[in-house]
């Protein structure tokens, strides 16, 4: 074999690449760093790093670089090594089973996130080398197909191409470079156009300055107002300088978050402010320090990551968000935020509460917007509230003129006439009455006088009673392919893109059928739009029309759609696990969290369960404890306890643990306790699941600071374990030990002491630092020695 002369062989091949150091590179390579600022190369030479200088070169072998690859605006990856280290280059079989198939190394991890998420042109290649072949056909059994289309320029005409690899075909490979003129001249056209649209953002005769193009969407999106009218006077209300904060409110339906999109689209002043910040909170808890975290990274220059802020408290969280924030201009919009207002006080609470009064009282330059349903009770000079009731019934007739309905002007009169009877110009139901006018005048007759004839107008809840019986006729007036999108969508724990629903739902619907429905679902008004300039469009339903398809089938009529996500989701978490740890974003999280969310909702508890302990730890440490909590609040408040814990559920304890732990980090003291209390309940005697609730309630006391009480519940919980002698798993001894540590009593820190030394000489330790102890184990004991 050639291989036990590998260095022969690698002498060799380092004296043919050298004996092109002065042959100059052809256009062609010009044109590849024209084409993409990413590059791939299997090559050794560095004919690329020499043309394109500015370019992150990252080898296969560097650690370090590999895992920071997707952070890098231009780069070339060698993913078979760099004849500057001749002895790393992959050469033989043996190293091309090592890197792809028995080790798989960091940098073929990339290689496959890449080939996942972004469309790839193949230059120079025939397919027929096996070890790319390989890495193609593990993505394509994985995805099943759900991977971007790739491109390959090609001279053979018949070849049967991998799935997702679409030839391009040329007569020899002469014609690649021409081509790549083409291809670059097409990319220069796109970039000046979107130039154009950079400089029309940044013009002040034009406002819309919510999105920086340079800017990844690691934001929410406003959603898209199909026709405006009326609201003049709160939207000069809203423009004026005086107020730093200011609520918008009003019942489900009647455009609050139409409204903050309409400001910040249209009336955008970029004289001062520099831009808008919109985040959707979905009328959920637990998103507060998740979204401020997010919103601290952006106005920071991504100079404070989510990693510093892990143990971070939300009134430090707040007072740092500030601190960045300084004497900027910027607009931010908090869209529903309902989970956050105190229905008793109707002011904000919890994370929300420090944060809005400190936008009222600090000093600075931004402005504040909020949207929710109830009414808020404050008075002070720096707030405004803007409550929104029905449009008039000009308003009304204005919006069915815009839809441009095919009637005289008479009968449009009339219709508007009839609308605004109806819905006392409610905005969400007009529009959907004014989409049904567009199939015909007598259709939306039909379709008005069959909710008039279920209504006497003096129901009590009238309006979520007009809501279902709008939603019902909407309902029944759509085939089943149109049905059967929509209950798709409905499932849907965040905004998709189409591409990404095409793929979703494409055992359901195949992608003529679908696009078809999907421009029904539009032009009727049931689908929100949120675009971009530098993203696809993404889209979801309006809250109440999410809540109506929720609501009209059980789970197991849900379950085939639920199902369908996951099996999506499973997909990416599939190439993702391997690498799990803590240095992953927040996205890349998501699509775990998103897959446990839509298990709680089909009622898969256990899957749920594994799902969580499966990502609990890297997300935690990762500082998105606060998305962990969001969904393991949701699954335990779902879950049947009794059910659970009698029939013995996979991790149940175990994340029960971590949950009881995570909310008392969050200060959520009296949530935490009832838990506890409720778990305390259900366990048969006083089983080693009792040490559980002894272990957790020992540390919400000892975080509480009620150190005599923790004390007492942890020496208890010692005493079991030392009379039966099972193993402590539930992290007893060392949450006993912090209380002993901080109760400032001599005999208790002693006690500490000796448990935190784990067995080691506490002379050795003072005079011979041992890094492998870890930093956690030298400051207990500090902290011990500090208080003796």
């Amino acid at each position: 074999k050639i291989e036990i002369h590998k260095e022969f062989v690698i002498e060799a091949i380092d004296k043919i690449i050298r004996g092109f150091d002065d042959v100059k590179p052809s256009r062609l390579f010009n044109y590849i760093g024209e084409i993409s600022t990413k590059i791939i190369t299997t090559n050794y030479d560095y004919i690329l790093e020499s043309i394109y200088k500015d370019f992150e070169k990252v080898v296969y072998n560097n650690s370090f670089k590999v895992s920071k690859l997707s952070n890098y605006e231009k780069y070339i990856f060698k993913i078979h090594g760099d004849i500057q280290e001749p002895d790393k280059c992959i050469l033989f079989s043996s190293q091309y089973e090592e890197l792809y198939i028995k080790n798989e190394q960091s940098s073929i991890f990339e290689l496959k996130k890449i080939i996942s998420d972004k469309s790839i042109l193949f230059l120079g290649f025939s397919l027929n080398d096996p070890y790319i072949n390989f890495v193609f056909d593990f993505v394509t059994k994985i995805y099943g197909g759900f991977t971007p289309e790739h491109f390959i320029i090609t001279t053979e005409k018949e070849n049967k191409w991998p799935n997702r690899i679409t030839p391009i075909k040329i007569n020899t490979y002469s014609e690649i470079e021409s081509f790549l003129s083409e291809l670059s001249k097409e990319k220069n056209n796109q970039e000046n156009k979107e130039e154009t649209l950079v400089a029309k953002l940044n013009d002040n005769h034009h406002h819309n300055n919510i999105i920086d193009l340079t800017e990844s969407l690691e934001y929410d999106l406003p959603p898209n107002n199909k026709f405006w009218v009326g609201r003049r006077k709160e939207i000069e209300n809203i423009s004026v300088d005086i107020f730093k904060v200011i609520f918008i409110t009003g019942i489900g339906g009647q455009g609050k978050s139409a409204l903050a999109a309409y400001y910040v689209k249209n009336c955008f002043d970029a004289k001062l402010f520099e831009y808008a910040d919109w985040r959707d909170f979905k009328e959920e808890t637990n998103r507060f320090q998740t979204k401020l975290i997010s919103i601290i990274k952006r106005i920071s220059n991504n100079q404070v990551t989510a990693n510093q802020l892990e143990c971070v408290r939300n009134n430090e969280l707040v007072d740092l968000f500030f601190k960045c924030l300084s004497d900027k201009k910027i607009i931010f919009v908090f869209d529903n935020i309902d989970s956050y207002i105190d229905l008793e006080t109707f002011t904000p609470s919890g994370g929300m509460k420090y944060f809005f009064e400190q936008a009222l009282e600090i000093n600075h330059n931004s402005k504040f917007i909020f949207t929710c349903r109830p009414f808020i009770r404050e008075a002070s000079s720096n707030f405004y509230q803007l409550t929104l009731s029905g449009l008039s019934e000009k308003e009304t007739e204005e919006i069915f003129s815009l839809y441009n309905i095919n009637i005289c002007k008479e009968q449009l009169k009339e219709l508007s006439k009839k609308a605004y009877t109806l819905t006392k110009g409610h905005p969400l139901w007009l529009n959907l009455i004014a989409a049904q006018a567009l199939r015909g005048f007598e259709t939306v007759n039909k379709f008005i006088q069959s909710i008039e004839d279920k209504t006497d107008f003096n129901e009590e809840g009238f309006s979520s009673i007009l809501s279902e019986k709008i939603l019902n006729e909407v309902w029944y007036s759509l085939n089943n392919k149109q049905q059967t999108l929509l209950r798709g969508i409905a499932e849907t724990v965040k905004p998709e893109t189409l591409s990404n629903l095409k793929k979703i739902m494409e055992s359901e619907l195949n992608v003529n059928q679908l696009d078809k429905a999907f421009k029904v679902l539009k032009n009727l008004n049931l689908i929100e739009l949120k675009s971009s300039d530098i993203s696809e469009d993404q889209i979801e339903l309006h809250p109440l029309v999410k809540e109506f398809i929720s609501l009209k089938f059980p789970k197991t009529e849900r379950a085939k759609f639920i199902t369908l996500l996951v099996q999506y989701y499973d997909r990416f978490i599939y190439i993702l696990k391997p690498q799990l740890s803590s240095n992953m974003s927040l996205s890349d999280f998501q699509n775990w969290t998103s897959k446990i969310e839509l298990q709680i909702n089909k009622g898969d508890f256990k899957s749920a369960l594994v799902a969580l302990e499966e990502v609990s730890a890297s997300i935690i440490s990762a500082g998105f404890s606060e998305e962990y909590l969001r969904v393991s609040e949701r699954l335990f408040n779902s879950v049947d306890w009794k059910l659970a814990i009698g029939n013995e559920y996979p991790y149940f304890e175990t994340q029960f643990d971590t949950l009881t732990q995570v909310m008392t980090q969050y200060g959520n003291f009296n949530d935490c306790e009832l838990l506890l209390e409720k778990y305390s309940k259900l366990i048969n005697g006083k089983s080693s699941k009792y040490l559980s609730y002894c272990s957790g309630k020992c540390y919400l006391y000892w975080y509480q600071e009620k150190f005599n009480e923790a004390i007492e519940i942890g020496e208890y919980g010692l005493f079991l374990i030392n009379n039966s002698g099972i193993s402590d798993n539930y992290s007893l001894r060392h949450n006993l030990a912090l209380a002993r540590r901080d109760s400032k009593i001599d005999k208790n820190i002693k006690e500490a002491l000796l448990y935190f030394l784990k067995g080691e000489n506490l002379e050795n330790i003072i005079n011979n630092v041992n890094v492998d102890l870890g930093g956690h184990f030298y400051g207990n004991i500090g902290k011990c020695l500090e208080l003796l």
